[in-house]
């Protein structure tokens, strides 16, 4: 039988180079530092409420510095809350557009009064052309002034007193050279003073 002894030595099972412990190195003693995570916790919302009072508080005063330093506002200034009246400026020209082309289209197609009144209504823009090609164009009555029409009174240049009338030939421009039986004459040559000289 074996001894108490013997047994121990047995399950102890020594090494035979002796036994393996390494002083330099460890391992950790017990779990993680609780007290120490609470505590870093604590503080963390400890400083963050802090920093969100100091905020509020700071704005508050911002706004109460800003306040009385406002410049006195005029009586006949608009509101805040109100819109200035028209004309206003524009911050949605494409919706704009789009609203003033839909109108004018509904205009242009449809019937409706200018002037009641006054009987005076206005009709679809088909209708109108139908009416004016049957009816034709409106004619001025009476004779028509034979210059009308023409550019003489928009040249925007002096006339020096001879507005043409239209439909009349030019006889305000000088003949040209005429042509001699003997032949066309030398314009070369000087004229002659009186006396005969030269």
């Amino acid at each position: 039988m074996l001894s108490m002894g013997d047994t121990e030595m047995s399950v102890r099972h020594d090494h035979p180079h002796g036994e393996l412990h390494n002083p330099d190195t460890a391992h950790e003693a017990s779990d993680i530092n609780l007290r120490a995570v609470v505590t870093f916790v604590i503080l963390l919302t400890a400083i963050t409420l802090t920093m969100q009072v100091a905020m509020f508080g700071l704005f508050h005063l911002f706004d109460r510095i800003e306040r009385r330093n406002d410049p006195t506002v005029s009586p006949l200034a608009t509101p805040a809350d109100q819109a200035p009246p028209e004309p206003r400026l524009q911050t949605t020209p494409w919706t704009d557009l789009k609203e003033l082309r839909t109108e004018e289209l509904a205009y242009l197609h449809s019937y409706g009064w200018i002037d009641k009144d006054r009987g005076v209504a206005h009709i679809p823009i088909e209708k109108a052309e139908e009416l004016l090609l049957r009816k034709g164009l409106p004619v001025r009555p009476g004779p028509v002034d034979p210059s009308e029409g023409t550019s003489i009174a928009t040249t925007g240049e002096s006339s020096g007193g001879r507005n043409l009338p239209g439909a009349v030939p030019d006889a305000s421009t000088p003949a040209g050279p005429t042509k001699s039986p003997e032949g066309p004459k030398s314009d070369s040559q000087p004229p002659k003073k009186p006396g005969g000289e030269l």
